[in-house]
């Protein structure tokens, strides 16, 4: 017998409501449900209520404290900013945290050990992590690359813009703030190296990262250091495509080329191949499917405030 849904209660629309989070909650309606729903804007809150045949509800607190609500889907902070941590930590819910949150990492180390020590899944959205992509390169690395040796990351002006389809009103009346992808980016490479960096340092030009990571062995040799660099620069146009963010990577035994969320291309052993995975679960689909796993006591790894401190202290180097 299949079990009943997860019950969401969603706080904030924010930008990508319409465009990725509402199709991706259509999809796995059987799984997750929205019934309860809070916006600064309140007209927002009435539309996105009767998409998804929930409740309109005044306020952040009074969404987490419904009996029937699970789980928080917090897709923007809105006006109350960081402070909304300190009116969501005291619910012991588990809450996926999709929202550009600009706290302290005082604030947010609070707020894990707090979850930590009641068990409860906070799980920041890294949707890279999640891409087709992606998942067919953690595939290609246990069959066909092995490990990780050099990570070249060129991001695309496209990921540097305004958040797309924002407005000002979702943003507490202030101009949108541009995306911050070092951030996922970062921790997207402490995910493929599986491992924390020994340095960090900011390119001169301040357009870049460099992340020195252990060596596969003890050894001292320039051979056996593991590299991942981000550069702040244009990728060249792929047919009619917009620039995309791609990822250079030489492995152990191969390379492997990703060009945004569903394109692979690999070499390994001889042979040469490319992957076009468009039929594959989206990124926020997957993300939406692992948080509701652990939401009902899953054990499957997911994300954690940890690794949201972790890449945002390697961004933040000043």
């Amino acid at each position: 017998m299949a079990s009943a849904p997860v019950n969401l209660g969603l706080i904030g629309l924010g930008p990508f409501w319409e465009s990725r989070f509402r199709p991706a909650l259509t999809k796995l309606s059987s799984k997750l449900h929205v019934v309860a729903v809070y916006d600064n804007v309140v007209s927002r809150a009435e539309q996105a209520a009767r998409e998804t045949n929930a409740r309109v509800v005044g306020g952040v607190a009074a969404i987490a404290d419904r009996a029937n609500v699970h789980a928080l889907l917090l897709l923007d902070a809105g006006w109350q900013g960081p402070a909304i941590l300190r009116l969501l930590s005291d619910r012991r819910k588990p809450i996926l945290l999709a929202a550009r949150v600009d706290a302290e990492l005082s604030e947010l180390q609070q707020w894990h050990d707090q979850a930590v020590s009641h068990g409860v899944t906070i799980m920041p959205a890294f949707p890279r992590r999640c891409t087709p992509a992606s998942n067919r390169l953690q595939e290609l690395m246990a069959t066909q690359l092995g490990r990780p040796l050099r990570a070249e990351i060129a991001i695309a002006p496209a990921s540097l813009q305004a958040v797309p389809f924002a407005t000002e009103s979702d943003f507490g009346g202030q101009t949108p703030p541009p995306q911050d992808p070092l951030l996922e980016w970062s921790d997207w490479c402490h995910y493929l190296f599986r491992a924390v960096p020994q340095q960090i340092t900011r390119r001169g030009d301040g357009q870049g990262l460099r992340l020195d990571f252990p060596p596969l062995a003890l050894s001292s040799s320039p051979q056996d250091t593991r590299v991942a660099e981000l550069s702040l620069c244009p990728t060249a146009p792929v047919a009619d495509r917009p620039t995309l963010d791609e990822v250079r990577l030489h492995c152990e035994r191969g390379q492997a080329r990703l060009l945004g969320p569903t394109t692979v291309e690999w070499i390994a052993d001889g042979q040469q191949q490319s992957e076009e995975l468009t039929a594959e679960r989206t990124e926020t689909e997957v993300l939406l499917d692992h948080f509701c796993r652990r939401a009902v006591g899953g054990l499957i790894p997911v994300p954690t405030l940890e690794d949201l401190m972790r890449a945002k202290a390697s961004i933040n180097l000043d």
